[in-house]
């Protein structure tokens, strides 16, 4: 449309300035008419007239009117024609004048008529007239659109081929977005799979915005499969631990016992209750941490909160016979809660202790590096194999495969010390000797 409309525009310029052409004409072949009136202008006979029109000296188009005015205003000539004469009276030059049905182009001008009598010893008579001249506009505009006609066509024929083309070209153009679209909205949470398009990868443009849409549903598709496997293993860990509470009641209610045997098996009760409040806890903490942001956190000093988790620790730690060490730069601050900071260093010193020796000594580091605050928890324990090292931050994974109440925790702990670290714009990573012992090391921005 808008190549239609620049043809129109341009059409009408074209026709404006043809006419403006034409017309420039027109008033140049009326004067050059009239002036041939001059030599049809000739003596009277009569003694009454001074001057007369020869007809047979007048030549002037079949369309055109004329007329001879004498200076006092009497008519000397005119066209042969039935309209009335044209007027002398009016504007001297160029002007319009409409006669019935048909628009005139008119020259009205004063003229000089020097006549040479023998009579008068050949001195010439100045005869002064008013010449008007018409020539009809039809004939201009008829030109016009001849002369400016093919060129229309000639300009909406292209501009009609140019728009098509152009529609062409640009369907073909955003054709790659249309299937980059419509790939795009076959996903769904049924189903994420992303099929990129060729036509799409084939366009420079669109090729950064593909990739990176793959790539996004890709990572959409790992977390829904991280879900789907945290709910198959929560419901796996949960209906392990009720179906322990329920075995315990059942073997209590195998035959009559004693009021001792009665008492261990309430208490063996209670600590399987504990651990399936203990899962329950921990996947909401997880949960929480998942969902929560850490912006705008206050500044935290870490060496109060490690030193205030281990004496929270402390008697879990003398009841393992395992030594609590706080080695602590008080200048260390980060953005971290301390709710959040809390329960990543007990989840941490809990893993140490539990993994640790009677007599050996689980540190508990803080201290400034590279303008990060780094959090370190060293133990001399059993340690990791190396095999399971890259899997140790997976929920409910248990270097043990068992999986058993004797291995201990509910295999979140490390889970949701990752996610408090990396809610907090840090890092962490685990570096183990099997037989030696674990370094766990998080590193958060300094505040």
């Amino acid at each position: 449309m808008a190549q239609i409309a620049f043809a129109l525009v341009l059409g009408a310029v074209a026709i404006l300035t043809e006419r403006h052409t034409r017309m420039r004409a027109l008033d140049q072949q009326i004067t050059g008419r009239s002036d041939s009136l001059m030599g049809a202008i000739q003596d009277a006979e009569d003694p009454e007239d001074n001057i007369t029109i020869d007809p047979a000296e007048v030549h002037v188009m079949r369309e055109d009117r004329y007329a001879v005015y004498s200076e006092s205003g009497k008519l000397i000539g005119r066209s042969a024609d039935d309209q009335p004469a044209l007027p002398s009276v009016g504007a001297m030059g160029m002007s319009k004048l409409r006669i019935g049905t048909v628009s005139y182009h008119v020259l009205r001008r004063k003229a000089l008529r020097i006549i040479d009598r023998a009579e008068n010893g050949g001195v010439g008579l100045r005869r002064p007239v008013v010449l008007v001249y018409a020539s009809p506009e039809s004939h201009v505009l008829h030109e016009v659109f001849e002369a400016v006609g093919q060129l229309l066509v000639a300009i909406v024929v292209i501009s009609v081929v140019a728009a098509f083309t152009t529609a062409s070209v640009v369907r073909k153009t955003l054709q790659p977005i249309r299937d980059l679209a419509s790939a795009a909205q076959k996903v769904s949470p049924a189903s994420l799979h992303f099929e990129l398009p060729s036509s799409a990868m084939r366009v420079d443009e669109l090729r950064p915005l593909a990739t990176t849409l793959s790539a996004l549903l890709d990572e959409v598709r790992e977390a829904f499969a991280k879900e789907q496997r945290f709910v198959g293993d929560a419901a796996h860990e949960m209906q392990t631990a009720v179906a322990v509470v329920r075995s315990a009641i059942q073997v209590l209610m195998l035959r009559r016992r004693s009021e001792h045997e009665y008492i261990a098996g309430l208490e063996q009760l209670l600590q399987d209750n504990a651990r399936v409040e203990s899962l329950v806890a921990s996947m909401l903490d997880l949960a929480r941490f998942e969902q929560a942001s850490e912006a705008s956190t206050p500044s935290l000093n870490f060496a109060d909160a490690a030193r205030e988790a281990c004496a929270t620790m402390e008697s879990v730690a003398e009841t393992q016979g395992v030594r609590l060490v706080v080695s602590a730069d008080d200048s260390v601050r980060t953005n971290l809660r301390m709710d959040r900071a809390q329960t990543l260093l007990t989840n941490l010193l809990s893993n140490a202790i539990r993994h640790s020796a009677a007599g050996s000594t689980v540190v508990v580091a803080v201290k400034n590096e590279a303008g990060h605050a780094i959090l370190q928890v060293i133990d001399e324990g059993s340690g990791i194999r190396a095999e399971a090292l890259p899997h140790v931050f997976e929920r409910f994974y248990r270097e043990d495969p068992s999986r058993s109440r004797a291995s201990g925790g509910t295999g979140l702990g490390l889970s949701i010390c990752q996610t408090i670290v990396n809610a907090a714009g840090g890092r962490i990573e685990i570096t183990s000797t099997a037989g030696k012992g674990t370094r766990v090391t998080a590193s958060f921005i300094s505040a």
